[in-house]
């Protein structure tokens, strides 16, 4: 016993010293389309929530009236669960329905305030806002930054952050015009800071912020960051043109700009000296806002391959070369696609691992014997190198599509998809409901609960991943048959809305449509969990079971590829192991199996913004 206390505390140690040193960074891929180039006639946008530690719920905050003169909290930066505590943001964040066995929660405190609206309009929100009553969208994509600075309450001057800025665009605007200049110039007033502040190296990753904002009929690319004084920010904006489909994965897109071109363009005043008087940009030169403001990256392809994979996937004569410079000064903006976009060639997208490429993450020694396109941090120990790095990743907290309608704002949808987007299946959610279904607006990461969609997918997507190739097939027809049957009532539905609300107003309105929401989510977690019943029981212990119905089962292995075995050492390994190698390994073994239930990777050295690595234990 003694030992075991003794190893165990060796390994706390050393996973506290490394758990210091190493920061996964949590990073988006956010996509636009434009009005013209989606089936819908209005623009969607998209995000992958890709974050290991981030509250995963879905929450809708309802309108609220205002005192005049009142003022409105503003929050520091938190991502974890419960990521707000407090009575403003309606009912699921009150003490009184969060997890009181994990923790006394006490209210969220605020770092500063301002001036308060008379009325607040109702959204549904994640980690950052994503969609009002009035169908304002919003997707998000952490960009690096040259400038950083810290919060007020960290010892800086800036009051706002992303998730604030997006809650506040939600809560008071109607278009996407008007969000972006709301959040521009409250950041100008009141300064930005980004998500992290530690060391320059890390906030410098966090400090940038890209967000596609879209309404009924305009799209645009919104980019922020500090400013060089650390009170106020540096903006600019891009509208997307019509027929046209952008896509951004953690490095700035936007390039040559034109600010006298106000119908294409927006931006804050200071866009040009900020950047003059820090050296980023000779005057001699065009003015390039990403080489001006974003700093280069060793691993740029993790950023601009996600760019180049969405362009390519929606026009496919583009022929654009997946090797680019460092800030892809070569790839246009935006391209015109093939064909109008539907919520499902996004959600499509989503789910991609370069299959087909390549850079296909399913295929290779990396991906094993049976194609698991998951590439897990590598952590302290492997500094230097890089995975190729998707649109769909397994830390994933929740990913979606948000359409509009062009002329009626109660047929907006909200295609959200819990947990990584290719172990995931969507399903409607309504700005104007009541309540978000409890299987996406409850649960946290502090325990598994197999009622909540998030962990079922988890489930789904940690089991089926070690024999992926033979798994996936399985999922993907139940998302297809699941989604496809959400998608083809929806007119039906909208119809059915209309006549409510003409009848019977808009309370009906909102209780019918918050029952269908139900439904269909009850129906996605039905189906999903049918479907992991079946993935255990067809693929288990390295067999593939068949004739389920029949009176003798049939049982096959699933074997290995030759080229793995052969690049394994199958055929040249050796039968004496080392003196003292099985002592060695089983300590070590024990050690990591009860380092791992303890959780301990979520204790130690924990930051309220960051992700932390795992010690190896040698």
């Amino acid at each position: 016993m003694r030992v075991t206390v003794a190893v165990l505390t060796l390994a706390i140690a050393a996973c506290a010293e490394v758990c210091a040193r190493y920061v996964d960074p949590e990073k988006c891929t956010a996509i636009l389309v434009g009005a013209k180039a989606s089936a819908t006639g209005s623009p969607m946008t998209t995000q992958t929530n890709d974050c290991g530690d981030c509250d995963f719920r879905l929450v809708k905050v309802p309108a609220k009236d205002h005192a005049p003169g009142s003022r409105r909290p503003v929050i520091l930066v938190g991502q974890p669960y419960p990521r707000y505590v407090g009575e403003d943001r309606g009912p699921v964040y009150t003490k009184a329905n969060l997890d009181k066995s994990l923790f006394t929660w006490t209210d969220t405190p605020a770092i500063g305030s301002i001036p308060q609206v008379n009325h607040t309009f109702g959204y549904v929100e994640g980690v950052y806002g994503i969609m009002n009553e009035h169908q304002l969208g919003i997707g998000e994509s952490t960009c690096t930054s040259k400038l950083w600075t810290k919060p007020v309450s960290q010892g800086g001057k800036a009051l706002l952050d992303i998730t604030e800025l997006s809650r506040i665009a939600l809560e008071r605007s109607k278009t996407a015009r008007e969000a972006i200049v709301l959040m521009g110039g409250l950041a100008e007033q009141y300064g930005y800071y980004g998500a992290a502040w530690d060391t320059p190296e890390i906030a410098m990753d966090e400090a940038g912020e890209a967000l596609t904002v879209t309404d009924p009929k305009e799209g645009w690319m919104f980019h922020i960051l500090p400013d060089d004084s650390g009170t106020s920010a540096v903006w600019v904006a891009q509208r997307v043109p019509d027929d046209h489909i952008a896509a951004i994965g953690n490095q700035f897109v936007i390039h040559h700009i034109n600010i006298t071109d106000t119908a294409n363009f927006l931006a804050s005043a200071n866009v040009y000296d900020v950047a003059k008087r820090n050296g980023f940009w000779d005057e001699d030169t065009e003015f390039d806002f990403t080489a001006a403001y974003a700093p280069k990256q060793p691993n740029q392809y993790s950023m601009t391959r996600r760019v180049w994979r969405v362009l390519s996937l929606a026009n496919s004569t583009i022929g654009l070369n997946p090797f680019t410079d460092a800030f892809a000064t070569d790839y246009p903006f935006s391209v015109q696609p093939d064909a109008p976009l539907t919520p499902a060639d996004l959600m499509r997208f989503q789910r991609d691992h370069y299959e087909g490429t390549p850079f296909d993450l399913t295929q290779g020694l990396a991906a094993g014997p049976y194609g698991d396109p998951n590439r897990y941090s590598p952590g302290q120990v492997a500094p230097g190198g890089s995975f190729e790095r998707s649109i769909s990743v397994y830390k994933a907290t929740y990913s979606y599509v948000t359409t509009a309608h062009p002329t009626n704002e109660n047929k907006a949808v909200l295609w959200f998809g819990p947990y990584a987007p290719s172990h995931t299946t969507y399903f409607p959610i309504y700005p104007k409901v009541s309540a978000i279904p409890d299987v996406a607006s409850r649960g946290s990461l502090h325990a598994f609960d197999m009622s909540k969609a998030f962990w079922l997918n988890a489930l789904i997507g940690n089991y089926a991943s070690r024999y992926y190739k033979f798994t996936q097939p399985v999922i993907v027809a139940a998302q297809l048959r699941l989604e496809a049957k959400a998608l083809a009532v929806q007119a039906a539905i909208h119809d059915k809305a209309l006549a409510i609300f003409q009848s019977q107003g808009d309370d009906a309105l909102v209780t019918y449509l918050t029952n269908v929401c139900a439904s269909f989510a009850a129906d996605a977690h039905s189906g999903f969990s049918a479907v992991f019943a079946s993935l255990v029981t067809h693929f288990h212990d390295g067999y593939i079971m068949s004739n389920l119905t029949s009176s003798t089962i049939g049982v096959q292995a699933m074997g290995y590829p030759l080229w793995w075995l052969q690049a394994v050492g199958y055929y040249n390994s050796s039968t004496s192991p080392a003196s003292g190698s099985s002592t060695v390994l089983a300590t070590v073994g024990y050690v990591v199996l009860v380092f791992l239930a303890l959780g301990l990777g979520f204790a130690v050295g924990q930051h309220s913004i960051r992700l932390k690595g795992y010690a190896f234990i040698k």
